[in-house]
């Protein structure tokens, strides 16, 4: 009985041996695989994450690298981060995240930096020489002697040392440009400091001649130069000049360098009276036909013809002290069609309708004293007679007169007439 109750006990503990080894094994296969999966999910992972290049070297200036340039193999869900920022102009270390859009893990974000290198000196182009001159304000910067550079990054243009420019006298200035990456550049420009002491010159001052009402130009042929002013300033004194009354007026043109030296040039100007455009000789012929078509006939005399005209220019003809006209068609265009003007329009506008009928006739001129006066000689055959068509201050008509009775009338009223007999012929 002890034996068999013995084998019943060693039966038992064999089955509980082989029952006990079988919930120990479930679980340590289950870990086995679990651990198995996470591995290769390691591997998978450190196999896929190794795709970013730890360091990207760029030369400054160069295109900015596309994302793939950091990419160990061709991935297309690939991104840059928001924060990842780069200057390709500006040398540097920039830290800079790949997202890297993963199955099963999802975005990872994979670092990597792009080092921007500048190797390469700047390229400076400088004036040829430089001139400065003591009256200039501000002495130059360096960069006023350099009209190009070529970097791919920021430049800093200075002096190689301090120069003296209120010195005049020639010598070297030595520029030098220096990058962003501590690469410099040196040139050399040769200046000269100037002190300015010869005046501009002016050119093309002359007598101007207008007319009253015209525009006046007074600098339209007037040009001004200097040794090393560009552009001199140019004055013009006016202030004596009225541009309303006939006369004749000094102009002063005064022309200033940049050194403050002064030049000057004088002359004058000559108002007229106003010239109309429309008084031209056919115009002004055509208008006194029109008026002789009226008051003459063909049949009458010449000296009969010659009385017409003056009554009519008495008549019609307003005087004007203010409405002169020096020049023959301007004068007669105004007694013609304004019908006013003083002794120059009347006389002028007399003397072109006797030319229009063919009468012999001069300009005479009064001794000029406090006022001048002008009338005219007429000749019809008869010899040189006086013909003065202005109705005189106490009404008398001065037609046809002899020399003898313009004397004694000119000698009686303050010398209305007084004339050189020299300048003319015998008057009857």
């Amino acid at each position: 009985m002890k034996n068999e109750s013995t084998d019943i006990k060693r039966r038992n503990r064999r089955r509980k041996g082989k029952a006990g080894r079988k919930r120990i094994l479930i679980p340590g296969i289950i870990a086995g695989i679990l651990a198995a999966i996470g591995f290769g999910l390691f591997v998978y992972y450190e196999e896929k994450t190794d795709l970013v290049y730890k360091e990207v070297w760029l030369e400054a200036g160069s295109e900015a690298p596309d994302i793939t340039e950091f990419l160990k193999r061709p991935e297309e869900k690939v991104t840059f981060s928001k924060d990842s920022t780069f200057d390709t102009a500006v040398p540097g270390e920039y830290k800079l995240t790949i997202n890297y859009k993963m199955p099963i893990f999802g975005t990872v974000g994979l670092p990597t930096t792009l080092h921007i290198t500048d190797t390469v000196a700047p390229e400076v182009t400088t004036v040829e020489s430089y001139r400065f001159f003591t009256f200039q304000k501000e002495t130059p910067e360096a960069s006023d002697l350099v009209t190009a550079v070529k970097d791919a990054t920021k430049c800093e243009v200075a002096y190689a040392k301090d120069y003296d420019f209120t010195k005049v006298g020639a010598f070297d200035v030595e520029i030098q440009v220096t990058d962003l990456g501590g690469n410099t550049t040196k040139a050399t420009v040769p200046c000269e400091v100037i002190e300015d002491t010869k005046a501009p010159t002016i050119e093309g001052v002359a007598p101007l001649a207008y007319c009253q009402g015209d525009t006046i130009s007074y600098t339209a042929e007037v040009t001004v130069t200097d040794d090393y002013d560009e552009h001199p300033s140019l004055e013009v004194d006016t202030s004596k000049v009225n541009p309303d009354k006939r006369g004749i007026y000094p102009i002063t043109y005064t022309a200033t360098d940049a050194a403050g030296n002064e030049a000057t040039a004088e002359t004058t100007i000559q108002i007229k009276s106003m010239i109309i455009a429309a008084a031209t000789p056919d115009t002004v012929n055509g208008m006194a036909d029109a008026v002789l078509a009226e008051i003459t006939t063909p049949d009458m005399s010449q000296l009969d013809q010659a009385k017409a005209v003056y009554d009519w220019v008495v008549d019609n003809i307003t005087y004007s002290e203010s409405a002169g006209i020096d020049d023959l068609y301007s004068a007669a265009y105004r007694g013609l069609y304004n019908r006013v003007g003083d002794c120059t329009v009347k006389q002028k506008t007399a003397e072109v309708m006797l030319n229009r009928l063919g009468i012999k006739n001069m300009e005479i001129e009064k001794i000029r004293d406090t006022r001048g006066h002008y009338w005219l000689l007429i000749d019809v055959g008869e010899g040189w007679y006086h013909y003065d068509p202005n109705l005189q201050l106490d009404g008398t008509t001065i037609f046809y007169w002899h020399d003898a009775d313009l004397w004694e009338y000119s000698n009686t009223h303050h010398n209305t007439h007084n004339y050189d007999p020299s300048k003319y012929p015998t008057i009857q």
